[in-house]
């Protein structure tokens, strides 16, 4: 455990180091609050409903990943996709005719809550071979009790070389799953796209990318950050 922590943190300056502490504390503070043990609680009864294994947190250096892009990526932990309803009601979204892309999905918890929906297709991006196998494990167990009404694909792969599928509405998902190192391709791939997309962003710490990029739309769905590029604002 020790090698792979310094691993993770070798080649970081000081303010970096300094800087993911505090990032650490500031989690773990928060998670003590009532509002994170009913969203436990609520993440917890999503797997004892379903049997999957989406809840437990996943830190970097227990996975056996390539440490120079771990790097830039974030700890897997399940997002709450409980506003999904009215994100998409929200944002009009036609499923039948839309692609549902997940960038670091992890164990596939939002990925596997949005094929719940009637999309096109749901596309889940994971760098982590072990989270992938998880995420497809998953899809399997609620695919088996018809719980999803999407097909669902996992790819594993880094974000940033990722190319997207092309002449579909898309609809993109990011909780907070790397830094700007990675976000910086992600998004200008997504800016260069002339078919309408939407992003739904929760924790958005690498909006930068995007509005250096420029062309996006910037509003809010129940409280969570929403991107639209031109195609995207005038369906």
């Amino acid at each position: 455990m020790m090698s792979s922590l310094v691993r993770r943190l070798k080649g970081r300056s000081a303010a970096e180091i300094i800087r993911l502490i505090g990032h650490n504390i500031a989690y773990h503070v928060k998670e003590m609050t009532p509002q994170a043990r009913a969203r436990n609680r609520q993440f917890q009864a999503f797997d004892e409903t379903w049997g999957t294994d989406t809840f437990a947190i996943r830190e970097l250096h227990t996975l056996d990943v390539d440490p120079a892009v771990a790097a830039h990526a974030r700890r897997y932990q399940a997002s709450n996709g409980t506003d999904m309803p009215v994100w998409f009601s929200d944002l009009n979204v036609d499923f039948a005719r839309t692609v549902f892309i997940d960038f670091g999905c992890g164990k596939g918890r939002a990925l596997l809550q949005a094929a719940r929906f009637g999309f096109a297709r749901a596309i889940g991006v994971e760098f982590a071979p072990e989270l992938v196998e998880i995420a497809m494990r998953n899809r399997d167990i609620m695919q088996a009790k018809g719980a999803l009404a999407a097909p669902v694909d996992v790819v594993c792969m880094d974000a940033g070389q990722y190319v997207l599928p092309a002449d579909v509405p898309l609809v993109c998902y990011f909780y907070d799953p790397f830094d700007d190192a990675v976000m910086a391709p992600v998004a200008d791939r997504l800016s260069s796209l002339g078919q309408p997309v939407t992003i739904i962003y929760l924790e958005p710490n690498c909006v930068g990318q995007f509005r250096r990029c420029g062309g996006w739309s910037e509003s809010r769905s129940a409280g969570t950050l929403v991107l639209r590029n031109a195609a995207a604002l005038a369906r």
